[in-house]
């Protein structure tokens, strides 16, 4: 057996051909009249049972406009400083959101969550190193729930955020926010800090809700990602390769649509596909399954030359134990295997309903493991160590071991990986990891604090919320 996760190139045309296939026999039910049209103008097709029928000419015309504008996007920070270039290879990691439970890192307990779990979290996300944040947390019986969310990681972090929202409204409000923090819509739009997570409903329906998201980031020409929750048995068929082909399907359609509505849209590719439990028909984080469609995300991706929507680092685990490290860091080393562009969910755990704030420490060290074992061999005259090796084993100078020779000195740091304190090496006997990472998020609460927004933007976004 030789698996490798890449998609070789036959194999990504074969699932394009699949695609366009299914979107040229089955078609797309379409729940918004401007979409339709738009479809229906260019030349598609409405068939008896009303579905929009799409010839592969759009999808490929739609494809020659996109790449322009989509097949590298640059985000920012808050501060407008370069943060991510998705499409050039690159593979950033950041946490999910919405989660309903938060286990307590000052007890221990789970809990529902609330806003300040997402300070919290979102914090212990900035200090630790990943690339985005996402919410990690959706509070019950919030009122305007997404825009205040946005506001409360904008709060805490200067890293780009993806964002998510329930309605058309409240995405449209969370950019309100973004553009008063930029400076404006030209400046988000010329410098943007966030991607918005859209998605169709599987299988191949655009809901007007959902529609009116991706018009109104292709009108604005704002990154968006549109990502179909496609999962194996559940939405989509119970083969990985028939949950993907899907999937694709779904977002060539939504390309088309945002393409036709302005040409300078951009998007980000690619969709979640884990599978279903078969015995509890819940979704599954930490599936093989999801590791591998996020490898073949990414091989379309490349194939269709745009960036692509990511998972990793999640977990069905309730606790970070033995489970969810094992899950964790399987979909962690195939999402930078494949070069998935933009990975999210970092952390999840208990299927998505979770969030731990000790799992953001443990699997952000996972991703600083994985990039030193992944490295690609540099066979320099350095790094080969001729020179060194006829030093010490000569005794020349004096030198008869390498600790005590200059290049261990001068290379260690590069060349080994160096773990944080709390992994235990078996030198001292010390209290449990969950216990260590509890001590470290302790720790970042207490003395981390990212950049500050002005007295003067805090206040313009409190009336704004209080105004809604």
């Amino acid at each position: 057996m030789n698996y490798t996760p890449n998609l070789s190139l036959e194999e990504a045309k074969k699932i394009h051909l699949a695609s366009l296939d299914v979107l040229k026999r089955t078609g797309v039910k379409i729940d918004h009249a401007e979409a339709a049209a738009l479809l229906l103008d260019a030349g598609a097709v409405r068939d008896d049972e009303d579905r929009i029928l799409i010839p592969p000419r759009l999808v490929e015309e739609g494809l020659e406009k996109i790449r322009p504008t989509s097949s590298e996007i640059q985000i920012y920070t808050r501060d407008g400083d370069p943060a991510m270039l998705l499409g050039n290879g690159e593979t950033y990691f950041g946490p999910g959101s919405d989660a309903l439970e938060i286990r307590d890192f000052s007890t221990g307990e789970l809990r529902p969550a609330t806003v300040a779990d997402v300070g919290t979290n979102v914090t212990v996300a900035d200090a630790v190193g990943f690339d985005f944040v996402m919410t990690m947390a959706l509070p019950a019986d919030l009122p305007h729930v997404y825009p205040t969310l946005y506001a409360e990681m904008v709060k805490h972090t200067a890293k780009p955020a993806v964002v998510t929202a329930a309605t058309f409204e409240e995405l449209f409000q969370t950019y309100q926010i973004a553009e008063m923090v930029a400076g404006g819509e030209a400046q988000l739009r010329q410098k943007p800090t966030l991607v918005a997570y859209v998605e169709p409903i599987s299988p191949l329906h655009m809901d007007e809700d959902g529609t009116n998201k991706l018009l109104y980031m292709a009108e604005k020409g704002y990154p968006s990602l549109y990502a179909a929750g496609a999962n194996c048995g559940a939405t989509a068929p119970v083969t990985i390769e028939g949950a993907v082909n899907q999937a694709n399907a779904e977002f060539l359609a939504g390309m088309v649509v945002a393409t036709l509505k302005n040409e300078r849209a951009r998007l980000v590719s690619g969709a979640n596909s884990s599978s279903m439990d078969m015995r509890t028909s819940g979704v599954c984080y930490g599936a093989p399954e999801w590791g591998r469609s996020v490898a073949m995300y990414a091989g379309m991706g490349q194939f269709y030359g745009l960036p692509s929507w990511g998972f990793a680092g999640g977990s069905d685990a309730v606790e970070p134990d033995f489970q969810a490290g094992m899950e964790a860091y399987e979909s962690i080393l195939l999402a930078l295997q494949s070069g998935s562009s933009l990975v999210h969910d970092m952390a999840y755990l208990k299927r998505g309903y979770l969030y731990d704030p000790r799992m953001l420490v443990l699997t952000q060290m996972m991703v600083d493991r994985a990039r030193k074992l992944l490295r690609p061999l540099e066979l320099t005259e350095q790094n080969l160590a001729a020179q060194v090796i006829d030093e010490v084993s000569r005794e020349k100078d004096g030198l008869d071991n390498y600790p005590s020779h200059s290049h261990t000195f001068e290379q260690f740091r590069e060349a080994l990986w160096i773990p944080p304190k709390y992994i235990e090496r078996g030198i001292n006997h010390t209290n449990s990891l969950p216990e260590r990472l509890t001590e470290i998020v302790k720790e970042i609460i207490a003395t981390h604090k990212a950049k500050p927004l002005s007295e003067t933007m805090l206040a313009k976004i409190e009336t704004y919320l209080a105004s809604l």
